[in-house]
């Protein structure tokens, strides 16, 4: 069937992407099976499931249980679930086989919600329409990728999963898993470059990181593939007014990542070759280079103006004495292009929020 969340701009030739599949909004009204994770109904997948929801349960459980967390900061806090699981410490490996459950649990409901589609799921989902839902039925594959789907902690989830379904009497979605998915967005945003480029930035503007890679291509594949040191995401306070503040960030928000941008450049500059093309994958809905204005930090960009891949394509073409074309993808579909060949799928990223991405997107 048609893909109900995408659309095609004539102004870019290619589809975009729309705010429709957002999973974050969705809502748990109803739940089929008892007993599994009763305390969410009513909630948005948003409340119920993120990496910063997570960090805050080991947080608040090794308090109460006094277990020793200190080795590990925020940013990585989750990878503590993975380590305790092997640990020796049994008070360490009760808790975290606990949260694991707890939010598996959570993970598998969200997904059988979408898979179902019940009457009263479907009530509270305004702006979804019959064919919304049909997609979900009818989809075959989900990719989990992003901080969370990684080692035994993303098979633990996918145990959990399978185990909601498998309680409510449903066939399961075909869950797999990519172990390696830190630069998967820029892998994927180098299927955009052309077939052959000796040089090439590419970032991945997160909610939190900034990812920066040099990337070479031949005859069509990667050839070579350099990781620059991650920069922190700065400024990303979610306002979308135009207060005179709200402005004011943004325009440090757009020094900040001009700056990065260009330094990633000169990178690719050193060495050699340079191809003047820039792919940047972004927390945003993007439709030819222009992002959508209530969505997460980057969205106050929007008050400097409503094309933001040229002001940023100007400034950086200023900056390096060179023509410079910048390309902004919506940091899901990036994830999606690295999957095009798997058919009747989805990706989705378990992390800050839940990112979602279609493999069966044409940005040709």
């Amino acid at each position: 069937m048609k893909n109900p969340f995408l659309s095609f701009s004539k102004e870019a030739n290619c589809e975009y992407v729309t705010s429709l599949c957002s999973v974050n909004r969705g809502v748990v009204a109803y739940i089929p099976v008892k007993g599994i994770c009763d305390d969410i109904i009513g909630k948005s997948a948003n409340q119920i499931f993120s990496a910063k929801l997570i960090t805050q349960e080991i947080k608040e459980q090794a308090k109460k249980k006094g277990v020793d967390i200190s080795a590990y900061t925020d940013q990585n806090l989750p990878k503590f679930l993975d380590d305790a699981t092997y640990s020796e410490d049994i008070v360490a490996k009760l808790m975290a086989d606990a949260i694991i459950r707890k939010y598996g649990n959570r993970l598998g409901v969200i997904l059988l919600t979408l898979k179902q589609g019940h009457p009263k799921n479907r009530a509270i989902r305004y702006d979804w329409q019959s064919q919304h839902w049909k997609y979900w039925a009818n989809l075959k594959t989900i990719i989990l990728t992003g901080g969370l789907s990684g080692g035994l902690l993303g098979r633990r989830l996918k145990e959990q999963i399978l185990y909601v379904f498998d309680m409510a009497g449903e066939t399961p979605y075909d869950i797999r898993l990519y172990d390696n998915g830190s630069h998967i967005g820029t892998m994927g945003c180098a299927k955009l470059l052309p077939e052959t480029c000796e040089s090439a930035a590419v970032l991945d503007f997160g909610q939190t990181n900034l990812k920066r890679c040099v990337i070479k291509k031949k005859n069509g594949d990667i050839s070579e593939f350099t990781k620059l040191p991650t920069k922190p995401s700065m400024h990303m306070e979610l306002d979308t007014s135009q207060s005179p503040e709200n402005c004011a960030r943004a325009i440090e928000l757009h020094r900040y990542l001009t700056n990065v941008v260009a330094d990633t450049c000169k990178e690719a500059m050193a060495s050699g070759g340079f191809c003047d093309k820039v792919i940047i994958s972004i927390a945003n809905y993007t439709v030819a280079n222009k992002l959508c204005r209530d969505r997460g930090g980057y969205a106050k960009l929007f008050n400097l103006t409503e094309d933001y891949g040229s002001l940023l394509a100007h400034d950086l073409s200023s900056t390096l004495h060179r023509q410079v074309e910048v390309r902004l993808i919506h940091d899901g579909t990036a994830i999606g292009l690295y999957f095009s060949d798997v058919e009747a799928s989805i990706c989705l990223s378990l992390g800050t929020a839940f990112g979602v991405g279609f493999t069966d997107i044409d940005l040709r």
